[in-house]
């Protein structure tokens, strides 16, 4: 992969939260259960932490796009000041990219992440995000439910060697 080291940074940790997203998905589809009545049924814990993920991560993924942009996804010229005589050829000079690009390709490429993250393709992505499986909070409470910190803590003993019928109460 070409670029700066920051870059580059930055893209593998896209790619890092956006995979990671997809291995919750398959994951709580692969540990769920036929039902009696034939119905499969996803792992609750896993869908709801799939869920969870599914509320920051695409937040996450477009700041880095974002900053990976810079500042020109805030300034840079319309697409009607590249096409006047007087400002048109100095927006093309300032704004060229390193070659092979041409100016109009790096235009192009910044109005998506503009879109993606601040404009109309950014309600698909980011707001139904954030509220398109129910309130976070929610996933939250159906986490907590299905987490099973006393077996957590009873595996925990059982590692440490702690005999949970000699624990000293509390006070």
């Amino acid at each position: 992969m070409a670029g700066a080291g920051h870059i580059r940074e930055k893209l593998t940790e896209m790619v890092h939260l956006n995979e990671t997203l997809y291995a919750c998905g398959i994951a709580c589809s692969a540990e769920g259960v036929r039902t009696a009545a034939g119905n499969y049924l996803v792992n609750i814990l896993l869908a709801n932490v799939c869920k969870q993920n599914v509320t920051r991560f695409p937040y996450e993924i477009a700041r880095l796009a974002q900053d990976i942009a810079g500042g020109l996804l805030g300034t840079m010229p319309s697409d009607a000041d590249f096409s006047l005589p007087e400002v048109g050829p100095w927006c093309r000079k300032y704004l060229a990219p390193a070659a092979p690009f041409q100016t109009e390709q790096r235009q192009r490429m910044l109005r998506l992440i503009e879109a993606m993250t601040m404009g109309s393709l950014a309600v698909g992505y980011l707001v139904e995000s954030m509220h398109g499986a129910g309130s976070p909070q929610t996933q939250r409470i159906v986490i907590q439910r299905y987490a099973d910190l006393e077996g957590k803590k009873a595996l925990a003993r059982r590692l440490c060697g702690i005999d949970p019928d000699n624990l000293l109460p509390e006070g």
